[in-house]
């Protein structure tokens, strides 16, 4: 980086820039990290998903979406499953009352996909914010 003079009127202004400049090249390696992590989130959730006989409609549901504040620039990244499966989650992880009057069995396939996906995502926001 060159050496600038500026006026201390300026000074101000000068070091807003800067931190703006900084903050919009962290930011986007952060939202970089993020969509890799989320599609390897989706990615894992549907291999290790339940699945019946029949079929894995449940497996094949399973998406994410992307929001982005138009202010920040910063993205949101929302697991997910497409309906009419959608309601299926909290059941299987958390396990439901059958007919019967028994239980199903809790399925934690989330949890161990979230507990691959997010030291590496930790690890690279932490590298994003050292880098800058």
């Amino acid at each position: 980086m060159a050496k600038q003079s500026i006026q201390v009127s300026d000074l101000g202004e000068a070091i807003r820039e800067q931190l703006e400049f900084l903050h919009g090249d962290t930011v986007e390696e952060i939202n970089a990290a993020g969509e890799r992590a989320i599609k390897k989130l989706v990615s894992l959730t549907r291999k290790t998903a339940p699945k019946r006989k029949s079929g894995g409609d449940y497996a094949k549901s399973i998406t994410h979406t992307t929001e982005t504040n138009s202010t920040t620039g910063d993205k949101v990244f929302t697991w997910g499953a497409k309906a009419p499966h959608h309601r299926l989650t909290h059941l299987l992880v958390r396990g439901h009352a059958t007919l019967d009057g028994g239980r199903t069995r809790a399925d934690p396939f989330l949890e161990k996909a979230l507990e691959t996906v997010l030291p590496e995502y930790e690890k690279e926001v932490e590298e994003a914010l050292k880098n800058d």
